[in-house]
């Protein structure tokens, strides 16, 4: 099968794959689309421990089933055994898989296994470049739930990509009172005013000023050191901070400060099924679309869709790969 391999760091390639070996309890998928994550970057920079070279990167994916079904795949594989599991905690368990990472092969490629239950068929209304969000949305949904947000806040989110944007039209959805966004790249500041940000914004003057005495809940959505420490300063005492990007493994940050202000911090890590399948409910609804900022490119462009990615990003908050 055509695979799209991450070969060296900065370097991916097409390649010819052996296709899936399939065991008891495992689906074959065609996949007809894929997308790639900040994680899927992160490991073509040859910035991640887990993802080493050769490897199919990505981990979300639309596409048939051998009896023509158009499904989507939850690609956090959990034990179902473990305490966490048992919890229904599934994304936090102590031997969890996903697509794309370790030694597990994504679904860069014509075909990918997965664990049958976590097969979910999908009509055919729901389109492939607004089902492809089902796994990134599915973190949004176990954020909101994590941090029980009521309407009528006033929120700040720091980064615009991808899930900075969908947090944004939920918060929205939700009925927040006021949401600030705090994003660096000028189109993508464009982007999440056209979404209905009530001001969005580089760091700086401007948004201190909108934050006043500090937001309610403020949602690092990068994983820089910049990104957390800004969120940190824009709460307001006794607020909460959600901490959610992964660009960075350590950060520095005036603790003492946060404990004077009695910050609740909360952090974020995938989902939960539950999670997936409310994520599959919303994008049915049309609650969430970022098609108008959406890129798709074949999957022998796989090479200039990540070096888009990481170097000419502009309005592109997804990119999509068609298999």
């Amino acid at each position: 099968m055509r695979a799209l391999v991450y070969a060296s760091p900065r370097m991916v390639k097409v390649e010819d794959w052996p296709r899936p070996h399939i065991v008891p309890g495992e689906v074959e998928i065609a996949v007809t689309t894929a997308g790639i994550c900040g994680a899927d970057v992160t490991g073509f920079l040859g910035r991640s421990r887990r993802r080493k070279p050769p490897l199919i990167l990505g981990h979300e994916l639309v596409g048939l089933t051998a009896e023509g079904r158009r499904v989507v795949a939850d690609p956090l594989i959990s034990c179902g055994r473990c305490a966490q599991c048992v919890s229904s905690k599934g994304n936090l368990c102590r031997n969890l898989r996903l697509l794309g990472m370790d030694r597990t092969d994504g679904c860069f490629a014509e075909y990918v296994a997965v664990p049958t239950a976590q097969v979910h068929e999908i009509p055919n209304e729901l389109d492939d470049a607004r089902a492809v969000l089902a796994e990134p949305l599915a973190s949004v949904v176990h954020l909101f739930r994590l941090a029980a947000l009521q309407p009528q806040l006033r929120i700040g989110i720091v980064g615009a990509g991808t899930m900075g944007s969908m947090v944004l039209q939920l918060a929205l959805q939700q009925g927040m009172r006021e949401v600030l966004v705090e994003e660096v790249n000028e189109s993508r500041r464009a982007a999440a005013a056209t979404m209905g940000a009530t001001l969005a914004v580089n760091p700086g003057t401007e948004a201190r000023d909108f934050a006043g005495s500090g937001l309610d809940v403020v949602v690092d959505a990068c994983g820089t050191d910049e990104a957390r420490r800004e969120a940190f300063d824009l709460c307001r005492p006794a607020g909460t901070v959600v901490l959610l990007g992964l660009a960075r493994e350590r950060s520095e940050i005036n603790f003492a400060a946060s404990i004077r202000n009695e910050h609740r911090v909360l952090m974020s890590f995938g989902y939960t099924k539950e999670d997936f399948t409310h994520s599959l409910n919303l994008l049915a609804a049309r609650a969430i679309d970022l098609r108008p900022w959406t890129a798709q490119m074949a999957l022998e462009e796989g090479q200039q869709a990540f070096e888009r990615m990481t170097c000419a990003r502009g309005d592109t908050l997804k990119m999509i790969l068609r298999v």
